[in-house]
């Protein structure tokens, strides 16, 4: 029998008590400020006076512009936030979420929610701001990224000259080698590779992460790209017996990216549909001026993507449910292709059915003419 659920300390009819209200909505911990429709601060908790260190005089009733000038230097990318508040007051539908960061005598990072208020009659009346604080999950987050990349330089050097030196005997710097050792070489040497690829992989992805990855941006030819990584991933492709097709409408307009960067994300991409599609497959990669932007989109002929599952397809570690792979890869593939392509100003998306096979798509800005 299981047990009867506890009894609440107090009746939910209470909480239609506009005191009763008041009183939770003064949390602790918890910024909230609310504006009316003209963006006058009618309503703020004791976390907001607290975080900003004022009396509550020092805010209610201000404008949103003045609210600002009380944060000061401690809120950052105040013009950001000004514009955005500014803006949601203008659409009375909107359910909107942002990061937000203040400097007091230390950083604190937020997740800003905010919704529109309205009267029982459904009229307009204002927005509420609710910040919560995600510092402490920001800090372990951190952490664990530099922790991560420390740990990957460390085990990269030792990696390569072992790798080094596995080549060396394979090249014959040794003498002669019998069958069997040979083949407890190069199965050395196929686990060093795959370790090595999976550090450089952890590496890239800390320093996205970290806002540490410098891009080479220039005008660049993304059918060119396309080239050189076909010609990377073909021997690849080949041991799956699947085959490679470009399908480009002829000249396009030049991309703004980091050549290497562009590179790397095109043959994830590739490797990726390569090691789910069928043998005697087509892999096609098709590329179109789209607006002010170059798309290209690698088109497979595998199983496809349960729509369930699409928007977590470009996490880190992620595999579709029920679908082995023929041959591991390092599972940061898509969520550096995913990074790459952000930190280029473009976007990345996947269209699929289960059956169907995937469509993985990615639009980069054009270079503009005085690039």
């Amino acid at each position: 029998m299981s047990p009867s659920p506890p009894k609440s300390s107090a009746p939910l009819a209470n909480l239609s008590d506009p005191a009763t209200l008041y009183a939770l909505l003064d949390s602790p911990v918890t910024p909230i400020f609310a504006v009316d429709p003209g963006g006058r601060v009618m309503f703020g908790n004791k976390a907001l006076f607290d975080l900003l260190g004022v009396a509550p005089e020092a805010v209610l009733g201000k404008t949103v512009a003045e609210l600002v000038e009380v944060m000061g230097e401690a809120l950052s990318n105040s013009a950001a936030f000004l514009e955005r508040v500014t803006a949601l007051l203008a659409k009375p539908e909107e359910v909107s979420m942002a990061g937000v960061e203040y400097q007091t005598d230390r950083r604190f990072y937020f997740k800003e929610i905010s919704q529109p208020i309205r009267h029982p009659d459904g009229t307009f009346s204002g927005r509420l701001f609710i910040y919560l604080d995600l510092t402490r999950e920001r800090e372990i987050d951190q952490n664990k990224t530099e922790f991560i990349s420390i740990a990957s330089h460390e085990l990269r050097t030792p990696m390569t000259s072992i790798k080094g030196s596995l080549d060396l005997l394979l090249g014959g710097f040794a003498g002669d080698l019998s069958a069997e050792i040979r083949e407890l070489l190069v199965i050395a040497q196929s686990g060093c590779d795959r370790l090595i690829r999976l550090i450089n992989d952890v590496l890239d992805l800390s320093k996205i992460e970290a806002g540490r990855m410098q891009l080479r941006l220039q005008p660049m030819s993304l059918a060119d790209s396309i080239q050189r990584s076909v010609r990377t991933i073909k021997a690849y492709a080949d041991g799956f017996q699947v085959k490679l097709a470009v399908d480009s409408p002829g000249p396009l307009p030049e991309a703004l990216g980091d050549r290497d960067r562009i590179d790397q994300v095109v043959t994830n991409l590739l490797g990726n549909a390569v090691k789910f599609s069928p043998s005697g497959s087509t892999v096609t990669i098709a590329l179109r001026p789209a607006g002010d932007a170059v798309e290209c989109r690698v088109i497979d002929q595998g199983p496809g993507i349960p729509a369930d599952q699409l928007n977590r397809i470009f996490g880190k570690f992620q595999q579709v449910e029920g679908q082995p792979t023929k041959k591991g890869g390092t599972g940061l593939g898509l969520a550096i292709a995913k990074a790459l392509v952000q930190e280029h100003g473009g976007r990345i998306w996947v269209e699929s059915e289960v059956g169907r096979g995937c469509q993985f798509i990615f639009q980069i800005p054009q270079a503009r003419r005085d690039s």
